[in-house]
């Protein structure tokens, strides 16, 4: 199916078989994230954690920890990500277990799929890789609450929407950056600045984000606030 029509006649309907993964080689990507305690002195990413995301430098496997281990060891939690190279990749873990098999370049999601104690993850549940956090599940959520993503392999991704809302009346600047993932260097994609609420920005020319580059939104405070974030991709298998 061609891409463009989907841009140019875009309506609830296309939009629905695009989710229902009826379109050929046409995915949508629906990512969203909480921040709770926004800095005022420099950026960070909006995501489980209270800085700026530190991706996976090196391939690696993946372990699993919970920061209560006598509630949450023993539950499983599904790692969605991609490989070194960058093809989609998932596996399934046991919180305190050993390390997996499957190795990440870059983690996306994680949820929780059976827990030990509970409907949910009772701590904060980790995925490391690398040495780094590569994901982490905030407790009682279930599922990471991350605005960062990797655009495959051999697909392209269409930035549709984003998603802002601060729970203090503070002036808040918010940013959507993108980078190869072989570089160092994050470009601003969208900016805008607001106060306390929920604000939407839809992109009527839809950014367009080549292979391989990382995604995430960033947001600066005036005051230490809890921002949350969203954005809506399309990705085009070519």
């Amino acid at each position: 199916m061609a891409v463009n029509r989907y841009f140019a006649n875009t309506h609830l309907a296309e939009m629905v078989d695009i989710s229902a993964g009826e379109v050929v080689d046409v995915h949508k990507i629906d990512k969203f994230g909480y921040n709770s305690a926004v800095s005022n002195t420099s950026y960070e990413t909006i995501w489980d954690g209270n800085n700026l995301y530190t991706y996976i430098e090196t391939a690696g496997t993946a372990t699993v920890t919970s920061s209560n281990t006598s509630a949450d060891n023993g539950s499983t939690i599904e790692i969605e990500g991609l490989d070194v190279n960058y093809d989609q990749v998932s596996e399934t873990l046991t919180v305190g277990g050993s390390a997996g098999t499957v190795e990440f370049y870059r983690v996306y999601r994680a949820s929780v799929v059976t827990p030990n104690t509970g409907t949910a993850n009772v701590g904060a549940v980790t995925i490391t890789v690398d040495s780094k956090s590569a994901a982490i599940i905030s407790p009682d959520q279930g599922q990471t609450l991350m605005c960062v993503y990797t655009i495959p392999r051999r697909y392209t991704g269409y930035l549709i929407q984003l998603d802002v809302g601060s729970s203090k009346d503070v002036e808040n600047t918010i940013r959507v950056v993108v980078r190869n993932g072989s570089s160092q260097a994050f470009n601003v994609k969208a900016f805008l600045s607001k106060r306390g609420g929920f604000s939407e920005k839809n992109f009527r020319i839809p950014v367009e984000i080549p292979q391989k580059n990382d995604i995430e939104v960033q947001a600066l405070a005036s005051a230490t606030s809890s921002i949350s974030a969203g954005f809506e991709l399309i990705l085009c298998r070519k």
